[in-house]
């Protein structure tokens, strides 16, 4: 399916945290706690910083990928052909 996304719902800036609670089935909050400590209780507090901000310019959209995909309106019935001659039988 999709390797790694950004969500709409569910985001409170620009919806990573969201996408990789979402791929890997965890609450959101536990996301972003592990996140907050990182970026509080660590050294190294620009790396997540940084790649927070290139995930959130090169993730493709969840929602955007899915209308592409399946179209986001309701289905729409094919034009058939006529068929010409018999019938069924």
């Amino acid at each position: 399916m999709y390797e790694f996304y950004r969500l709409r719902r569910n985001r409170l800036l620009t919806g990573v945290l969201a996408g990789l609670a979402d791929k890997f089935k965890w609450d959101i909050w536990l996301v972003r706690g592990v996140f907050l400590a990182i970026l509080f209780f660590t050294r190294a507090r620009m790396i997540p910083v940084g790649l927070y901000i290139a995930a959130s310019i090169f993730l493709p959209i969840k929602e955007e990928m899915d209308a592409e995909r399946y179209g986001s309106g309701p289905r729409k019935r094919k034009d058939a052909e006529k068929i010409d001659g018999g019938g069924f039988f």
